[in-house]
């Protein structure tokens, strides 16, 4: 029989190993705690304007049952549009709202009549309107049904600037209100919403402007789009897109393509729909970020998931005149985050079943090369200047910009449309 003292020592190497495999995933859980994004822990810091005890209730600030407009267009939605743009911008960005006017904002110059010019060294090598588009155009705007086999030069596009009002008392009769009413005198496209206009109420700027079409536009248009201020939109290229036709590849933007879309003189890549459309450029893995000086820092108590639907690209998405309507209802009762995108199109969306469809040519990010800019639909993060500067280079048609080299197929990826 073994002496007490030797048992004991036998034993510890057991209980050694025992201790070693209880105290094992706790040091893991320790080590990898800070690495998980969506530990809650790290997303308890208040949200500026939106408190822990501040409404979430949206009808609580768009108040759905009233009129919550300051200024506006005077003739509005009149007369039937083929596409409303609405660019979401700051009240002090005139300088930004003046050069889009003088850019792709110039429906008169910059409409459908530039496409061909655009592209014309790549004739052949993309789809025209397809005739099934050209019928509901013309049905839709309750045109003469004789020619089908082209679209006008010049086709009813309205874009209209979104602003909200300073934190001061906009009854005032301070600068900036006086500047902005005559801006909208003078332009007569200002809508402007009675809400604080900042970085974390973009959603209630979204929303308003759902309501407003809602209310002022109620089947004006087929289409609705909402940009950004910092978003170049090629407005040809649109066009062309929403009348079934395909744009064709330029080397700049081969890599936003993948081993289907990419094939522009099949059928299937056109686009055919009419209604139930919202698309864009879509995300499908997103997560809430912790990092509280992030602006899309998400707290915890907003949005007690870790991970978002999918969703589009606030920068700029588009949709059939249908579902503005559906968009706002849902909106009216869906608890409110401040991520604009993250919200409409997709906690909003999902909760009535809506698909979100993918665009390449949508591009959420600037490119480096102007020729994306003549080749895509939207380019993001443009600033100031660089907005003329990208609108006259795509404008210039001397300016070569090449078709995709002979090895640039490599590139593509199987599947676009989920970052």
């Amino acid at each position: 029989m073994l002496k007490p003292s030797r048992r004991r020592c036998r034993l510890r190497p057991v209980a050694r190993m025992v201790c070693c495999l209880m105290l094992a995933p706790i040091i893991l859980l320790m080590l990898y705690m800070p690495l998980y994004p969506n530990w809650h822990i790290q997303r308890q810091a208040a949200l500026l304007d939106w408190g822990y005890n501040t409404s979430r209730n949206i009808a609580d600030y768009v108040l759905p049952d009233n009129n919550t407009v300051i200024l506006e267009p005077q003739h509005g939605c009149n007369n039937k549009l083929f596409l409303l743009v609405i660019v979401c911008s700051s009240i002090q960005n005139f300088a930004i709202r003046q050069i889009i006017r003088e850019s792709w904002g110039n429906t008169t110059q910059f409409n459908y009549g530039m496409f061909k010019k655009l592209h014309e060294r790549f004739n052949g090598q993309y789809l025209d309107p397809a005739p099934e588009r050209l019928n509901y155009y013309r049905e839709f705007l309750n045109l003469h049904k004789n020619d089908t086999t082209s679209a006008p030069a010049i086709i009813p596009v309205k874009v209209y600037f979104l602003l909200g009002r300073s934190r001061s008392d906009f009854y005032a009769a301070n600068e900036t209100m006086t500047l902005i009413r005559a801006e909208s005198e003078q332009y007569g496209d200002i809508i402007q919403e009675n809400f604080i206009d900042t970085y974390n109420n973009l959603t209630l700027k979204s929303v308003l402007a759902l309501k407003w079409m809602t209310r002022r536009c109620p089947h004006r248009a087929a289409f609705f789009m909402k940009v950004d201020d910092d978003t170049f939109l090629n407005l040809p290229n649109l066009l062309h897109y929403l009348l079934g036709g395909t744009l064709p590849l330029y080397n700049e933007t081969i890599d936003l393509y993948d081993s289907r879309t990419y094939r522009v003189l099949s059928s299937r890549n056109r686009f055919n729909s009419t209604s139930n459309y919202l698309g864009g450029h879509l995300f499908c893995s997103s997560r809430p970020i912790s990092v509280l000086s992030n602006k899309w820092y998400m707290p915890y108590y907003m949005y007690p998931r870790d991970k978002y639907p999918r969703y589009l690209s606030g920068s700029a998405y588009v949709m059939s005149a249908d579902v503005v309507p559906r968009l706002y209802e849902a909106a009216l009762n869906t608890t409110l985050i401040h991520i604009e995108d993250v919200y409409l199109t997709g906690m909003c969306a999902e909760k009535i079943h809506l698909p979100r469809r993918h665009n390449a040519l949508f591009s959420y990010m600037r490119a480096k090369d102007w020729c994306s800019f003549r080749g895509s639909i939207t380019q993001h993060e443009v600033k100031d200047e660089s907005m003329l500067d990208a609108y006259l280079y795509v404008t210039n048609t001397s300016l070569y910009c090449a078709p995709p080299a002979k090895y640039t197929m490599k590139r593509l990826r199987k599947q676009a449309g989920c970052v």
